[in-house]
């Protein structure tokens, strides 16, 4: 009677043990579902902003080819206006001249006049037909003012030319401006979406990431949903810290990173540390190899489970120096470091996962 007791005890047990657990998943499922609903709308968002960039973009172009055929029809025009200005200072310059030649030939005939009235008044024997001369002074009086009217009108004629060529020049040099900020602006909006267009990629790939997880979340509560009894585990490892996987500097540590640039949020199950190619990547503890092969972004990927509850991780390697199966001893080398998978830089991303959760390393580590 007892063992029976006990039995359903230990069967009590496990199963709340296991319903905790799949609360914990489907907790955490939710979560990612909320996150990746967040990043579709981020999503939406940056492709707005991007579509209303391309229409700014394509309509300052617009301005801009308008703006130098503008400059195109002006510097015609100018062209034309001042070849016409060029032709009225060369007349009113000729007529100016033709001008003090008649004033110096009216002097000229008005002083011979004056001279035979005084010659006739002295010598009466020496008379000079005054009329002839009076005449001529009147023709030539005559004649400077015509060509004083003429020069007048050329005067006039020259100061609207002058002022349609200064307009002319004007409204090129404030076309030319508008061209220089339209250019500039262009030079703007072109930045302007291709910095969208890297965080669309950016968002894109962390919903992507997000998907993955959440997809891969969703299998393992169903297989937690189909076990009946889960193993017990002590959590307990051989020491109170752990060894580290390899040295180096951390360069992207546990939890949520956040980018100023692209407004873009992404978590770190676990810490990025530095290792040039080729190091040395040892197990922090005995355990039994679960996992060894490319996987996705993670690149050349080793799993080791720990049979006590706990599991490491660790991705990007160059090469791989053990098989699924295979029983490994604390500070073996299971791996050499390298770049494979989405990584830019040569690293080990280490992961410590409690019943399938990811942990902060930082707080096994030694």
């Amino acid at each position: 009677m007892r063992k029976v007791v006990f039995i359903i005890l230990i069967f009590s047990i496990s199963s709340l043990i296991f319903s905790q657990n799949l609360d914990e998943k489907k907790k955490k499922l939710d979560e990612l579902q909320y996150q990746i609903s967040r990043e579709q709308e981020h999503i939406q968002k940056v492709e707005q902003q991007k579509k209303k960039s391309e229409n700014d973009l394509s309509s300052t172009k617009e301005k801009k080819q308008q703006s130098e055929q503008e400059i195109k029809k002006l510097k015609k025009s100018e062209k034309e206006v001042k070849e016409k200005l060029d032709t009225t200072i060369g007349n009113l310059k000729s007529t100016s001249s033709y001008l003090e030649n008649l004033h110096a030939l009216c002097q000229d005939e008005f002083n011979k006049l004056l001279f035979a009235h005084y010659q006739g008044v002295l010598y009466s024997e020496k008379k000079t037909d005054s009329h002839l001369l009076a005449s001529l002074i009147r023709q030539t009086a005559d004649e400077i003012k015509e060509i004083e009217d003429k020069k007048s009108g050329l005067e006039k004629v020259k100061k609207k030319e002058n002022r349609s060529y200064e307009d002319l020049v004007w409204t090129r040099i404030v076309t030319n401006k508008k061209k220089k900020k339209y250019t500039t602006q262009i030079g703007s909006l072109e930045g302007e979406i291709s910095n969208y267009e890297k965080e669309w990629l950016v968002a894109l790939e962390q919903k992507k990431m997000l998907e993955e997880e959440a997809a891969a979340l969703d299998e393992l509560i169903m297989k937690l949903q189909a076990d009946i009894f889960t193993e017990h585990y002590t959590y307990k490892f051989s020491t109170d810290k752990l060894i580290w996987p390899v040295k180096g500097e951390i360069i992207r540590s546990y939890g949520e990173q956040k980018s100023d640039l692209y407004k873009v949020s992404t978590k770190n199950n676990g810490i990025d540390i530095s290792a040039v190619t080729g190091s040395d990547i040892v197990t922090v503890e005995d355990g039994v190899v679960a996992y060894a092969e490319w996987y996705n972004g993670a690149g050349k990927l080793v799993i080791i489970d720990h049979q006590n509850g706990f599991h490491t991780l660790y991705s990007h390697n160059n090469s791989l120096l053990v098989s699924k199966g295979d029983k490994v001893k604390k500070n073996q080398l299971i791996a050499l470091s390298g770049s494979t998978g989405s990584t830019e830089v040569p690293s080990l991303h280490f992961e410590l996962r409690k019943k399938g959760i990811p942990v902060n390393p930082m707080n096994y580590l030694e």
